[in-house]
């Protein structure tokens, strides 16, 4: 299942300046979950993660490191092309 992950951080949390989000904030490395994307939005300080898993709590390893310095919100999506979505 793909999973959409919002997480937002608040401005003096901001792990720019120690190490980047990756060392700080997420936890790329849990068997099971593949992270497909990221896309980062600077002025409101929240990163996008498009993850791959069958397993809820491999999200839950995945965003353990960010826990006291963000929020998240956790939404199942599908993906489907634009012929597909036409289509319809």
């Amino acid at each position: 299942m793909q999973f959409l992950i919002t997480q937002v951080h608040e401005p003096q949390d901001c792990p720019k300046d120690i190490g980047g989000f990756r060392k700080v904030l997420i936890n790329e490395n849990v068997d099971g979950l593949s992270l497909n994307n990221v896309f980062i939005e600077h002025g409101s300080h929240t990163i996008i993660y498009v993850v791959e898993t069958d397993d809820y709590d491999n999200i839950v390893k995945f965003l353990q490191p960010g826990m006291l310095k963000s929020t998240v919100s956790i939404t199942p999506v599908s993906s489907l092309s634009v012929g597909e979505i036409l289509k319809r």
